[in-house]
């Protein structure tokens, strides 16, 4: 299964550099997920990569921090006004990282995208379908999602 998530630009921007090893969100995905691909909100407003997942940790917002607090790429204080009264947070750590050639403009491609809030699974959305028929090449690694870099 595959996810897209909106991330904030100096977010995406620290997990390409691979300052931030963890994403965190207030929800888990139900499906088990192979593929993240990263939304990145204003002002980019493009998928511009992704990333695999290698493992969700989940816990309440302090012991989260304490494990992944020197990967995070977030200050604490970000992290907690985001956490502010949630009792589970989950991290998503990230494995492998591809970043595409050409970010990928969603809104020209499907007339009423809406980027997800939190994430949404693309398992037989439009933007799934437009994104495999896309002609993007994805800087590394091909293996991690072979379909990006195929001629």
């Amino acid at each position: 299964m595959k996810l897209l998530l909106s991330i904030k630009p100096e977010y995406s921007k620290k997990i390409f550099s691979g300052e931030k090893k963890y994403e965190f969100r207030k929800q888990k995905p139900k499906f088990m997920i192979d593929v993240v691909f990263i939304y990145e909100s204003s002002p980019t407003r493009n998928i511009v990569g992704g990333f695999s997942i290698k493992k969700i940790h989940s816990g309440s917002p302090e012991r989260i921090w304490q494990k992944c607090k020197d990967s995070s790429g977030i200050e604490r204080s970000n992290y907690l006004e985001y956490c502010n009264g949630t009792r589970v947070i989950h991290a998503f750590e990230i494995g492998e990282i591809f970043k595409f050639d050409s970010p990928v403009d969603p809104f020209g491609m499907i007339s009423d995208f809406k980027p997800p809030q939190s994430f949404s699974y693309l398992k037989h959305s439009e933007i799934f379908w437009a994104l495999e028929n896309s002609q993007n090449q994805v800087a590394k690694p091909k293996q991690l999602y072979p379909k990006f870099g195929d001629k």
